[in-house]
């Protein structure tokens, strides 16, 4: 029993130390830049003159705040660069029309789809087994910000030469998020809170470093199993 309590105590204390980190660090911009990096493009010199394809990398249902986020991005990048459109998402009828649909809404009629694969490693050997001939073409790829370095990695491991990728983030907001000048009501006893950082960013910066913790626990397994 004595080294069961030490055990549940060494945990308890653990725990509530990640947690209070977690909780210091969303009031700083650390979280930001977490995500930030985790959205860019690992290689750095290789650039695209003009993309063959966009390749959506997706994996969530539909609709969706990743899915519609990524072929909103898609659909805008294949219009500019006049480039057709390869999906590859896990095998699901229902998902498949709805993306095929909102794709062809924005303009895009040339889309073609790669189905296996469940996981970001699967995807990527399915992908290269299924059209070789991409190994050696400029490939845009589409995915949350969160996916693009182990999206890559995994396609440059693979042996993709001209993968860059491109994070589809969500638009910030260009207003005013004061409460100074807005009809509230309630009770005025308690006062509002005005802080937009209390109120907002505290939180979303939270989300941010779970996503992170989540995400770089991920790009160490990988790189464990040799896939990047």
């Amino acid at each position: 029993m004595k080294y069961l309590a030490k055990i549940v105590k060494v945990v308890f204390f653990a725990f509530g130390g990640l947690f209070l980190s977690m909780v210091v660090l969303a009031f700083t911009s650390v979280p930001f830049y977490s995500f930030f990096r985790l959205g860019q493009n690992p290689d750095k010199e290789i650039l695209l003159t003009h993309p063959q394809q966009v390749v959506m990398f997706g994996g969530a249902g539909m609709p969706s705040e990743d899915n519609l986020m990524r072929l909103y991005h898609t659909a805008a990048l294949a219009r500019h660069f006049e480039v057709p459109v390869l999906l590859v998402h896990p095998e699901d009828s229902l998902c498949q029309a709805e993306m095929t649909r909102l794709l062809h809404q924005g303009g895009i009629d040339s889309v073609r789809y790669m189905t296996s694969g469940a996981n970001t490693r699967s995807q990527v050997v399915e992908l290269m087994e299924a059209y070789p001939e991409l190994t050696e073409e400029e490939l845009l790829v589409v995915t949350s910000p969160e996916h693009v370095r182990r999206t890559l990695k995994c396609l440059q491991k693979a042996g993709f030469t001209h993968v860059v990728g491109k994070a589809a983030y969500p638009a910030t907001v260009n207003f005013d998020l004061s409460l100074k000048k807005q009809k509230l009501g309630g009770n005025e006893m308690i006062p509002a809170v005005e802080n937009v950082k209390i109120r907002y960013t505290f939180f979303n910066y939270l989300k941010l470093e779970i996503t992170c913790i989540r995400e770089y626990l991920s790009l160490g397994y990988y790189k464990i199993k040799g896939w990047i």
